[in-house]
């Protein structure tokens, strides 16, 4: 069984951060990115804890 943690993961590619509640993003900034298939090398979302 997968733990929580990776199951609520953003669905943004480089982005480690949990997604928010209800939504598959932990942000706007990362839904946004991921409609247009943003090409990136990492996350741009601001959170302190996303590597």
């Amino acid at each position: 069984m997968a733990d929580e943690k990776t199951q609520n993961k953003c669905a943004r590619a480089t982005c480690s951060c949990p997604a928010a509640k209800d939504s598959k993003y932990c942000s706007e900034e990362c839904e946004d990115a991921a409609k247009v298939h943003m090409m990136e090398i990492g996350c741009t979302c601001h959170h302190s804890d996303c590597k």
